[in-house]
């Protein structure tokens, strides 16, 4: 315990005497992200596209789920409602997903028809 606690500080202080030799140098901070992503709606594009691989088999499957309720209700009027409850829920998740895209261009609109049009805020 000991051995490693002071393997931690030295590793510390040689960490941060390092970074104070480099004081004196100027460094660039660029980008990490794709040189398309300049701007905050680009980053919620880039963030849908990725949302929307993750999303869509999901609702693909309570979909399915909801079928599956459906089938195994066999007549019961109490899980027919939920079999039903739960496809409507489905299908209403998978539209907001899909419709992401539309609700972000209309915040999009919004924001920049508030503050205007100029080159330093990206509004197209």
């Amino acid at each position: 315990m000991y051995l490693h606690s002071l393997i931690v500080i030295i590793t510390f202080f040689l960490g941060s005497s390092q970074s104070l030799a480099n004081v004196n140098n100027t460094n660039i901070l660029s980008n990490p992200l794709d040189a398309s992503i300049s701007s905050i709606p680009a980053l919620f594009q880039a963030l849908l596209e990725v949302l929307l691989i993750f999303a869509v088999p999901i609702v693909v499957f309570f979909i399915i789920f909801a079928g599956f309720k459906y089938v195994t209700a066999r007549g019961n009027p109490e899980k027919i409602k939920q079999a039903h409850q739960a496809l409507i829920w489905a299908i209403i998740g998978g539209l907001l997903i899909l419709g992401a895209n539309v609700l972000l261009d209309i915040v999009n609109q919004t924001i920049c028809s508030v503050i205007g049009n100029s080159p330093t805020n990206n509004c197209q």
